[in-house]
This record gives structure tokens, C-alpha cells and sequence, in this order.
């Protein structure tokens, strides 16, 4: 008989190492499959966390006069106000999705009866909008929105923040004249007003502007205003003969942040001043009826410039139907169960959902991260969902004792924490903590949002 060769022998050993290798980690994996399931924090959690949980609208449409209410728009769900009756919410269906504004992007708008061209564009000095009728040549009048020299004046403030040893001259050196976004365009009498953003790529700055058009006349006025200076102007409306009422919010380098919340324009002094209860917000949609509304990240709100607001909370939540199991990490084991109600939606990732309980964990944290968590409020606010380029919000691990592994404590994110006392004997570095939350699994749960009127008159 034919003896097998020393490169078949060489292969069969090879063949029967790689298998006892993969059999031994199948039995690891699955002893251990639970443990590591339970300590997952998938990558894309910022990402699933932003469609479920950003919840704001983003345009407003006011029903006929022989039905009054006033709908508020989102991407997947409509908020629907009428008087007496309150508010009701329902999916947006195939609501058309507010679309991104392109740079340097032409804007085709009507006016007097006739059309008429806005027309953005930027070098390394300068920023302009053209204004051009239809079938012209050459623009009926330009306006300089804003200088190289006027972006280093109005921004050096803001960035010496982070950047405490930044001039103005090196600011004036490395800046990129951004690119004018025009963002909204409303008539008024003989004129057209225009709201402008900016890009926001590196380094790339603008102003807040707002361009008030004079067909006519050929003219233009520019309004900056040291309260719109480093803000995108995102919304317009004209309010009364002599009012202009802007929403704003700032990006800057993709990260998008407050600026003045709702300004108010005062036409013939072209001050500004930021109004309402909206100064921590970005607001995202704003329209009219017999009141001005206000739809922010966080809040609707609806009131008069010169007087009080009345806002709801939006509220993420999901409806449990049964008792659930609740873990301290996703995946974990139940540490207990939750009755069958409502609940709010904290965080969320692919096969887990995080929720703010009325029953509490204590446990430790050192004081470092808790002063630095405190003073970001633990990512708390709506917009900063919308920023997920760094993976949103860090986790936070609370411990069973001081000093205790991270891996095994409590996972927890947008989570408020209280400071309880310091037990006696406490190590140096560290505060005993409480906070509220657990984690469920997704399974077929659905979020939707909720409105919860706000105590007071000006608090969203």
C-alpha cells in the first residue's frame, strides 16, 4: 500500500489543530456569549439614538380659516394643536423631508409678480448675495454680507474659549471665508427679506445676516447685530410693520450648538435682542397664527413676542404592556421589572432601549467625572443628538464600590445623577451617587412622542 506522504501527514495534523482550536472557542464563545452581550455598546448607538429620539418638528402649516389648527411638522411625526381641543400627535406618513440646503445654491423666488434669482457666492475675502430678475444679465444690486476682516472680529471671542492662546492674527491667517446658505426668504410690502447660514467646514466661518431687498430701488441693507454675530439665521418671519423675528442656532465645524434662540429685529434700529424662553434652544421651526409659534429641539411653545409663553416638553416614550424585565446594562441580567405604563426614552441602540424609572440605583462615581458630567448636563439636551460625528454622548459607568472594575458596573447615558451624602470613611475621590434608569429590550417596542405642558409661562 501507498504510504501517504510527509506534506499530506503535515496536513492532516493542521487540519485537526484548526478544528480543536474553533471547537474550544465555540464552547468559550458560548460561555461566555452572555457576559459579553451584556457589555455591548454598539457603534452606530449616537445614530439609532438620533431618529428615534430627536423628535422636533421642522416646518409649521396653518390649517383653513374654516378649520383652525395649526400643524407643526417633523420627519416622522405631526403635531397637530387646535383651540379648545389641545394637542394630539400622529405619524407624519410620507410627509416630505425638509431638504439640506446646498452650498452656494441658487434660490429661484417670486415677487411683485415676477421672479427674480438669489444668487450666493464667497472668494478668500469676501461673501456676497445677488439679487437678479429673470432673464437679466447682471445683478439688479449685491450685498456684502461679510469681510475676512469682520468674521475675525466677530468669532476671536468665541474661539479664545477653547483656544486660549489664539490671536487675531493667526485667526485672520487660517480662517475660510464660508459660503453663504440662504435659509429663508420672506416678502414684505416693496422688499424681500432673506435669512442666511454659512458653511460649516474646517476652519470655514460666517456671520449672521439678514438681507432686506429693495427691487425697486435697486438697493439692499445688511443687518449684523453683535447678538446674531457668530449664529446661523435659520427662520424669518416679519412681525407687525416694524418687527422681524429670526430663529437661530451656530454650527461650527459640523458640531451644531445654541446661539440666541428666537431673536426679535427691530427694523428702523436694527437691534437685536434674543426673546422667550428660548435661549438654550436651537430653534427649528417658526410660524403664525393668532400667536407666533415656536417649535425648538426640546419644546413647542406658543405665545407673543412682547408677552408670555405657554410650552410643552417633547417627550420620547415608549408604552409597556406587560411587566418587563430591567437590567442595570443592556443584555444584563433583570435586576427587576417594570409595571406596565408609559415611560420616557433616555438612549437607545440597536437591540436595547434605556429609560428613565421611578426605581433608583446608588452607587459610586469618582468626583472628577461627576463634576465633569454635571457640568455638560450628562448630554442631556435634545440637539446634541444631532451631533454624532464623535459617537455622541460618553457612557458612564457607575460602581459598586470605589475603586470597583468599570466593566462591571452600571452602564448609563443622558442620565441625571444625584449627589448623595458622603458616607463616613469614603476614599478621597470619589461621591456615592442616584440615579434613575434601567435598560429593556427594543424587541418590537415603538418610541413616540409625547407633549407635557411646562410649569410657568417661559420655561422649556
Amino acid at each position: 500500500m501507498r504510504q501517504p506522504d510527509s506534506s499530506h501527514q503535515r496536513l492532516r495534523v493542521f487540519c485537526f489543530c484548526l478544528f480543536s482550536v474553533i471547537s474550544v472557542c465555540s464552547v468559550f464563545g458560548f460561555l461566555f456569549f452572555r457576559s459579553a452581550h451584556a457589555q455591548e455598546h454598539r457603534t452606530d448607538a449616537s445614530e439609532v439614538s438620533r431618529d428615534l429620539l430627536y423628535l422636533a418638528p421642522d416646518r409649521i402649516k396653518i390649517g383653513p380659516s374654516d378649520k383652525p389648527e395649526t400643524l407643526l411638522i417633523g420627519e416622522s411625526f405631526t403635531y397637530r394643536y387646535v383651540e379648545r381641543e389641545g394637542w394630539t400627535v400622529s405619524p407624519a406618513g410620507n410627509s416630505p423631508q425638509k431638504a439640506a440646503i446646498e452650498r452656494k445654491a441658487k434660490r429661484i423666488v417670486k415677487f411683485a409678480d415676477e421672479n427674480y434669482t438669489l444668487a450666493p457666492a464667497s472668494d478668500d475675502d469676501r461673501a456676497t448675495l445677488a439679487l437678479l430678475r429673470e432673464g437679466d444679465a447682471e445683478p439688479l444690486v449685491t450685498a456684502v454680507l461679510w469681510t475676512r476682516d469682520e468674521l475675525a472680529e466677530a468669532w476671536l471671542p468665541f474661539l479664545q474659549r477653547e483656544r486660549k492662546g489664539l490671536t487675531r492674527a493667526s485667526l485672520l491667517r487660517d480662517l475660510e471665508v464660508g459660503d453663504p446658505l440662504v435659509t429663508s426668504v420672506e416678502p414684505q410690502g416693496d422688499s424681500l427679506w432673506v435669512a442666511l447660514a454659512h458653511s460649516a467646514g474646517e476652519q470655514e466661518l460666517g456671520l449672521g445676516s439678514v438681507v432686506r431687498f429693495f427691487p425697486k430701488t435697486k438697493q439692499a441693507k445688511v443687518f449684523h447685530s453683535p447678538v446674531l454675530a457668530t449664529c446661523d439665521v435659520t427662520h424669518l418671519m416679519t412681525y407687525g410693520n416694524d418687527k422681524v423675528l429670526l430663529g437661530t442656532r451656530r454650527q461650527y465645524e459640523g458640531t451644531i450648538l445654541p446661539c440666541a434662540g428666537l431673536v426679535s429685529l427691530d427694523v428702523a434700529s436694527g437691534q437685536a435682542q434674543s426673546i422667550g424662553p428660548f435661549s438654550r434652544g436651537i430653534v427649528t421651526a417658526l410660524g403664525a397664527t393668532d400667536r407666533v409659534w415656536v417649535a425648538t429641539d426640546s419644546a413647542i411653545c406658543g405665545g407673543a413676542p412682547e408677552g408670555a409663553w405657554h410650552c410643552a416638553r417633547i417627550v420620547p416614550k415608549v408604552r409597556l404592556a406587560e411587566e418587563t424585565p430591567v437590567s442595570n446594562l443592556p443584555g444584563d441580567e433583570p435586576s427587576g421589572k417594570l409595571a406596565p405604563g408609559e415611560y420616557e426614552v433616555l438612549w437607545a441602540n440597536a437591540g436595547f432601549l434605556e429609560l428613565a424609572t421611578k426605581d433608583s440605583l446608588d452607587a459610586w462615581l469618582a468626583e472628577d467625572d461627576f463634576r465633569d458630567l454635571t457640568a455638560r448636563h450628562f448630554d442631556a439636551e435634545p440637539y446634541k443628538l444631532l451631533n454624532t460625528a464623535s459617537g455622541g454622548p460618553a457612557p458612564v459607568r457607575l460602581l459598586l464600590k470605589p475603586g470597583a472594575a468599570p466593566l462591571g458596573g452600571a452602564l448609563l447615558l443622558r442620565v441625571p445623577l444625584e449627589k448623595l451624602p458622603t458616607p463616613p470613611g469614603t476614599p478621597a475621590g470619589w461621591v456615592r451617587v442616584r440615579a434613575h434608569f434601567g435598560w429593556i429590550n427594543r424587541a418590537e417596542l415603538q418610541v413616540t412622542p409625547v407633549l407635557q405642558p411646562l410649569p410657568g409661562k417661559e420655561t422649556p
